[in-house]
């Protein structure tokens, strides 16, 4: 996500936001069956007895990783000195990050921890883990929702011990965010110096190459059988002019540039390309406008780029989908994905609320078939790997909510999973066993 600092500020903010959550609780995509009592339900994939929780079919960890700067506060100064209400900028919530074990036959179990692992919101909420879900990534760059962060580093968490131990910190400058190849050992961070691949071992990740590409890598999307990366370039790290969406090959951890994504202006036009993923199928990529910014009083479009043609290009945009778009997730079937739309930000409006907006991809043209509303803002968002549940972080609730998934229906849980302050990237995969 990109923020901009403002002085707005709701009075009634955590009235509205108490209100908010107990409504999107008892509304919304939650059916009359979720209202009956736990054993006549069916939540998350599993029939509950006596005892109701979030589960899943298998075994699972997810990953929050949250961003202090983005728990807004109060500057207390105002109580006693009666002075103009204003966020807090100096004392700012420690940053964190969450691990969730959940399975078919326990409550969610989860642990959070404090000040072991720099993150920023300011970037696609996407975080990598590795196949098997012993470690996370964790990419953490100098810019901050008010203030620098002490970034610049990639941070490996080691998920099997006892204390989810940081076992490496590696300096890189300005990386945005890290993608897992399909090979499942090796990671590629886009950075001021374009592309780091790096291996995974047993011990943490090792540098194996740098590909410089003409630009700084804002956003990239690696295809499902990781021989083409898609990427927004800006001209430079420090140089926020867009030169355009971009293909490169990676062979053998070797990345090169291949061509650029073409747009015909009566179709549309690129505007900030972010958190761009690939279709399962690896025939589409779905890339957000507006560089993940709300309450800007305009609505912003979702393009979908053909990678079945020899050039790829844009070839449909589903339009006016939402005043800030900010991650995508694309069911296993490939037929529907589930976009983040951020609307209102708390900082920037009078009122402020989100939605999740579900996309028909099977349709010719794709179509928005309905939205959901959520607490402010949605920004991790990940599948299960059966496609049976959906998790979503939402930011300044402080929580995953989580939806059954039935067809192309969403239909919410009424519990959440509680996290660490300011979600703001989110994994998913597999839980480790040595």
């Amino acid at each position: 996500m990109q923020l901009k600092q403002s002085q707005v500020f709701l009075e009634l903010r955590k009235e509205f936001a108490l209100g908010l959550t107990i409504a999107a609780g008892l509304t919304g995509s939650v059916g009359a069956s979720e209202l009956q009592p736990p054993s006549q339900q069916s939540l998350s994939g599993a029939t509950f007895s006596s005892t109701p929780w979030i589960r899943t079919a298998e075994e699972t960890t997810l990953i929050s990783v949250n961003d202090g700067q983005s728990h807004l506060k109060i500057d207390p100064s105002y109580l006693k000195l009666k002075t103009p209400l204003s966020f807090e900028r100096t004392n700012f919530t420690a940053d964190s990050f969450t691990v969730v074990k959940l399975g078919p036959d326990h409550p969610p179990i989860v642990k959070t921890v404090y000040n072991t692992v720099p993150n920023t919101i300011m970037g696609p909420p996407y975080l990598a883990m590795s196949p098997n879900g012993r470690f996370a990534f964790v990419t953490c760059h100098n810019d901050g929702a008010f203030d620098k962060e002490a970034g610049n580093i990639i941070s490996v968490i080691d998920l099997c011990t006892p204390d989810f131990k940081v076992i490496q910190k590696v300096p890189v400058e300005a990386p945005q965010m890290a993608c897992l190849h399909p090979d499942g050992i090796h990671l590629v961070v886009p950075c001021a110096g374009g592309f780091n691949v790096y291996k995974i071992h047993e011990d943490g990740i090792s540098l194996e190459s740098k590909n410089k590409v003409g630009g700084f890598p804002t956003s990239m999307a690696i295809s499902p059988d990781g021989n083409r990366i898609v990427a927004s370039l800006d001209k430079a790290y420090g140089n926020s002019e867009f030169i355009g969406v971009h293909v490169f090959s990676y062979q053998e951890g070797k990345i090169t540039h291949s061509s650029q994504v073409t747009i015909d202006s009566d179709i549309g036009k690129f505007d900030k390309p972010f958190s761009m993923r690939f279709s399962p199928d690896g025939t589409r990529v779905l890339s957000l406008n507006a560089g993940g910014q709300g309450s800007k009083g305009t609505l912003d479009d979702i393009l979908s780029i053909d990678m079945t043609l020899r050039q790829p290009r844009v070839t449909e945009i589903i339009g006016q989908v939402s005043d800030g778009l900010e991650s995508i997730a694309f069911h296993p079937s490939g037929g529907f994905a589930v976009i983040s739309c951020l609307q209102e930000d708390p900082m920037l409006a009078h009122d402020s609320y989100s939605h999740l907006a579900v996309v028909d991809l099977k349709a010719r043209p794709a179509r928005v078939l309905y939205y959901v509303p959520v607490e402010p803002y949605p920004e991790g968002i990940a599948f299960t790997k059966d496609g049976n549940q959906l998790f979503v972080q939402l930011t300044t609730a402080n929580h995953i909510a989580s939806f059954d998934v039935e067809g192309m229906m969403l239909k919410r849980s009424p519990f959440v999973i509680r996290v660490g302050h300011g979600p703001s990237s989110m994994g998913l995969s597999p839980t480790y066993h040595k």
